[in-house]
């Protein structure tokens, strides 16, 4: 993927910093970015998320937030009596329309969900870290959003990334593999992730309940949320929603007390109770 510019705006003769909004968005919106998203592939998270929850899928209705190339409209389609799918990329809206015409697509925001009646869906899904493109205040208000489409007893899965992981800090760095392809692929990777790093990295932001860091998503061009589960567990309630238990990367559970510095990201299953 090419390096993407956001410039900083100008008021005056003062700079302005572009927002995460505006950095993600020339990300997002970039023509060609579907094919990012191409795998037909679902996590072990998500694997796990999805057979243990399958009453909630099978034969009910079903929003499947930043749906992107429809890697997981392949597996929940199909299950369900409902299926919406919606992003906020007017890029992932055209392919999906072009790919998947046969599938209900449209352009919306997980902060919006407008379209949609209170109390429409069994289960939301919102994988892929879809949430944390989103600042502090549009995460809680895209929460709220979630409950409200939800109905009582229904359920939202999605996905975040955890601040506790080891790594979560770090800038672009060379992973070692003895595979020559592989090799050099990790090699191109890392030396254009560095020009969107040093641009990207000054806008960094850390405070005491989040991060927002850029990382290897898309090279490094991104300015992603990060939360410590314990902040999660306290958002989702002040949305409304009870968290009833966190998956990670190897699809097991992982309970509150156990170590989770070797998770980049936690699949989170929530519950609207009334």
């Amino acid at each position: 993927m090419a390096v993407i510019k956001a410039l900083p705006r100008t008021l005056g003769s003062a700079i302005i910093s572009p927002s995460q909004d505006e950095v993600n968005s020339a990300v997002y919106n970039s023509p060609g970015v579907y094919r990012c998203y191409l795998s037909k592939h679902l996590t072990p998270s998500e694997i796990a998320c999805l057979l243990k929850y399958q009453p909630y899928i099978a034969g009910k209705d079903i929003l499947d937030i930043g749906v992107g190339a429809g890697r997981t409209t392949r597996y929940l389609a199909p299950l369900t009596r409902r299926y919406e799918a919606v992003d906020y990329s007017p890029v992932m809206v055209d392919y999906m329309k072009e790919a998947m015409p046969e599938i209900a697509v449209q352009q919306a925001d997980f902060r919006e969900l407008a379209a949609f009646d209170d109390g429409s869906f069994d289960f939301v899904f919102a994988s892929d870290n879809v949430i944390d493109a989103l600042g502090h205040q549009d995460r809680l208000r895209a929460l709220k959003e979630a409950r409200r489409v939800l109905r009582a007893g229904g359920i939202l899965a999605f996905s975040s990334h955890n601040i506790r992981y080891k790594k979560a800090f770090w800038g672009p760095h060379l992973d070692w593999c003895s595979n020559p392809v592989r090799f050099a692929a990790n090699c191109v990777n890392f030396l254009l992730s560095w020009p969107n790093h040093l641009r990207v990295a000054p806008l960094r932001k850390i405070t005491p309940e989040y991060a927002l860091l850029n990382d290897r998503g898309h090279r490094y061009a991104c300015l992603h949320y990060y939360a410590a589960r314990s902040t999660v567990h306290s958002q989702l309630a002040g949305a409304g929603l009870r968290l009833i238990e966190a998956i990670d990367a190897d699809g097991r559970v992982a309970p509150e007390t156990e170590d989770d510095s070797e998770n980049p990201s936690l699949l989170y299953v929530a519950e609207r109770t009334h």
